[in-house]
């Protein structure tokens, strides 16, 4: 399954607070996006907004060229999953049954079947979860229990995949084999737009960048051309050194006892 997620002239205010302004993006199948800035400027409301659980404050958001808007809810599922950046878990499931549920988008009265169990299994499998299957995903670790998160989105089986700090709670193995994977879903042609707070990460994995500064900025467009040590200090307000290291760009925050020139 593929997608196409665009934003035309896109406006997101909190309050009287503008958060971004005007902004043009086309996330294309097979590019991964990651979505970088300081807290609260406003990663977590454009990715609520793309997945279309908030009103634009101006400008639309547009899935294969129609507006969200016009999606029935279970249509949507089909074809966009989100992950947000905290999950309340209302009662008792195993790990099997919470990722199991993430597939009634494509089933009618929740009859699962064989071929959705197998879908199930094949994202357990990847996040390394199957000794857990059964386990009670009350009694899970923070970090397992955003393995499990990440699993469903999978099992849900959709073209464009929105993370919003998918690797919070996460071990460096699983930051990794997570990333490794999103990646991997783009290469099979799907859309993946992630939020991070690792510059390095994003960049080691992402091809495409969205740089907030909190204020109405947004730079968009390929990684090389947006995260750019230039870029960053001003959004981070913090200066922010790049180097080149076995071909890869690596960024570091100054120390706040660097001197200042």
């Amino acid at each position: 399954m593929t997608a196409t997620l665009a934003t035309e002239r896109l406006r997101l205010a909190v309050r009287d607070r503008v958060l971004v302004d005007a902004l043009d993006l086309r996330i294309e199948p097979g590019q991964v996006w990651c979505v970088l800035g300081p807290n609260g400027a406003g990663k977590s409301t454009l990715l609520r907004t793309l997945a279309g659980l908030r009103d634009t404050d101006g400008g639309r958001v547009l899935l294969e060229g129609r507006d969200l808007a016009a999606w029935k809810p279970l249509e949507l599922a089909r074809h966009r999953g989100f992950l947000p950046q905290a999950v309340v878990d209302a009662f008792s499931l195993t790990v099997l049954e919470a990722v199991t549920a993430a597939r009634h988008p494509h089933l009618p009265f929740w009859a699962w079947g064989d071929e959705d169990l197998g879908t199930v299994r094949a994202a357990l499998s990847r996040f390394e979860l199957d000794e857990l299957a059964e386990r009670d995903i009350t009694t899970l670790s923070g970090g397992e229990r955003q393995r499990v998160n990440i699993a469903a989105l999978f099992a849900q089986d959709v073209g464009v995949m929105l993370l919003d700090e998918p690797l919070s709670s996460l071990d460096l193995h699983h930051q990794m084999k997570t990333l490794h994977e999103l990646v991997a879903e783009a290469g099979a042609g799907r859309s993946v737009v992630f939020t991070v707070h690792d510059i390095n990460l994003a960049m080691q994995h992402a091809t495409h960048a969205v740089l907030l500064d909190g204020h109405g900025s947004a730079l968009a467009g390929r990684k090389h051309d947006v995260v750019t040590s230039e870029h960053l200090t001003t959004a981070f307000h913090h200066p922010i050194h790049g180097t080149t290291i076995d071909g890869e760009v690596v960024f570091r925050a100054a120390r706040l006892t660097d001197k200042r020139p």
